[in-house]
């Protein structure tokens, strides 16, 4: 990966890598899709006709929207620009708290790299401070084959994501931060003699001060931070606030930054939103695969697994619908996950659309080893069991099932017929009249219809089916890994043709005659 300049470092030399996501308030709450295909997004202070759009992405910003719009003068500027092909404008509303769940979870994942991770503090106690986080590379470079490796290992790790990071480094932390608000594309490394330079050029428009300081030294023409710097200090101090002298000197790198190091959080909690509410079951599936991912991650890198943990499904009006996912034993499989998050959403049955989707994750257990014997022993039997337990309470509801029984030589039946048998009267005959009294009554017979020839392949009927006989469904138990399902039936077509007729069951939902020939009397 290019790099701006080259740091060479000693092996104690304190070096720090800044990383800002400027988009992080949208991609804390979409998924991996929108991540990368980035719609328009605005973020609003506010509500109703007082709102503002108090951050863009780049896709909004292409559209002409710009911070400080009302939401109707950026719809107006996204209907203008929009084309058949162009994805409804996202509007967001402010919540920190999300953003903050979502910084502590790169925080933990940055531990990976190195021991120190930090949050920036604000310039002001009542100012704001741009997302993202500040890692302390020096004690860990060497470990990773130099500094460049390291960077370059750290950033290629976030390309999967489609994050929008700007990176850059520097020996003093305030100096890397905000040489990080400058960056476009490549990360921007100095060195210690390089880093005064390097401040002095920056834009006060980049500073994180707050806008009444970068507005009274744009009343007096200065437009970069070198220029501030050469004037008088006592009269800066009059003029603004003892604070902007302490950050001026931090940003020099005469002055320490006192930062806190980062605490990984106690819990798991990823959110979700859906622009377009959904109430799919594969949809819901694909939007939980980024969360469930995550909670792998989490767990990974603590060397800790999970047992159990809730999806909550957010609606539009109404309280939210509580999942609970649960495994046989702990473990961190997102594949096993989902699997079970499937059933318990099957067995919701209709649900009103969802608008987010929520994964928690709290009671977290150090994972045993273990390895299965040849012969299943005690335990296994009993975790055999209860994994059948949860999957059938994930199916039915923790309400419907509490234990198993054992029965022995017990077969699970494997076919259900879907409607009653008739009483026999007659043998069946050939019906070459096409009364309906007199083929309903032969085709409604208790006896099986065994055809002189199977077809190699079912094929499509060479006549309409005229009329056809009770209908038996076979198909695989819900415990089989392969699932198949189809209708068979004894028929007639026009013209009198006896056959037996075979319908996948994924075929009753397109046509309920989409019957095929698979044997026939003649």
């Amino acid at each position: 990966m290019p790099i701006q300049s080259t740091a060479r470092l000693s092996r104690h030399e304190t070096y720090w890598l800044a990383l800002r996501f400027p988009d992080a308030w949208f991609e804390c709450r979409c998924s991996e899709d929108e991540r990368r295909h980035r719609p328009p997004a605005v973020l609003l202070a506010g509500s109703g006709r007082s709102g503002r759009v108090a951050a863009v992405n780049r896709t909004a910003t292409e559209m002409g929207i710009d911070i400080g719009h009302s939401l109707t003068e950026a719809r107006s500027r996204h209907r203008a620009q929009a084309s058949t092909n162009t994805a409804p404008l996202r509007c967001l509303t402010i919540d920190r708290s999300i953003v903050e769940e979502w910084l502590a979870e790169w925080g933990e994942w940055a531990l990976t790299y190195t021991s120190r991770v930090s949050r920036p503090p604000p310039v002001d106690a009542d100012g704001e401070i741009s997302p993202g986080l500040l890692l302390e590379i020096g004690g860990s470079a060497a470990l990773f084959g130099g500094l460049e490796a390291l960077i370059s290992r750290l950033l290629e790790a976030l390309e999967p994501w489609h994050l929008v990071v700007q990176a850059a480094g520097a020996p003093h932390p305030r100096v890397a931060w905000a040489l990080a608000a400058a960056v476009e594309n490549e990360p921007w490394l100095c060195r210690s003699r390089e880093q005064l330079a390097a401040v002095s050029q920056l834009p006060l428009a980049l500073v994180d001060w707050p806008s009444k300081w970068i507005g009274h030294f744009a009343e007096l023409g200065l437009q970069r931070l070198g220029e501030v710097r050469r004037l008088p200090r006592d009269g800066v101090g009059m003029r603004t606030a003892p604070l902007l002298l302490t950050d001026l000197d931090r940003l020099f790198a005469e002055r320490d930054w006192p930062l806190a190091d980062l605490v990984p959080p106690s819990r798991y909690t990823r959110e979700v939103s859906l622009w377009d509410p959904a109430s799919q079951v594969d949809r819901l599936l694909l939007l939980s695969r980024g969360a469930l991912v995550g909670l792998s991650d989490f767990l990974r890198r603590r060397r800790l697994a999970v047992a159990d943990f809730v999806v909550w499904l957010g609606h539009e009006a109404g309280p939210a619908t509580r999942l609970d996912v649960a495994t046989a034993e702990p473990g961190r499989d997102e594949r096993l996950w989902q699997e079970q998050l499937r059933l318990r959403l099957e067995s919701v049955g209709r649900m009103a659309p969802v608008t987010r989707l929520r994964v928690e994750a709290e009671r977290f257990v150090t994972p045993r080893p273990g390895q299965g014997s040849l012969f299943a022993d005690a335990d296994e039997r009993e975790r055999d069991e209860w994994a059948l337990v949860q999957r059938l309470q994930a199916r039915l509801g923790r309400q419907a099932v509490s234990r198993l029984r054992d029965v022995p030589g017990l077969i699970p039946m494997h076919r259900s017929r879907l409607q009653p048998l008739a009483t026999r009267q007659d043998k069946p005959r050939r019906i070459r009249s096409f009364d309906d009294s007199s083929v309903a009554s032969a085709l409604a017979s208790t006896e099986v219809f065994r055809p002189l020839w199977w077809l190699d392949k079912p094929r499509r009927p060479d006549a309409p089916v005229h009329h056809h006989g009770e209908t038996e469904r076979v198909e695989t138990g819900w415990w089989a890994t392969a699932e198949e399902s189809a209708d068979y039936c004894a028929g007639e077509l026009v013209g009198g043709r006896a056959v037996c007729l075979r319908r996948e069951r994924a075929a009753q939902d397109r046509a309920r005659d989409d019957w095929q020939v698979i044997g026939l009397d003649d």
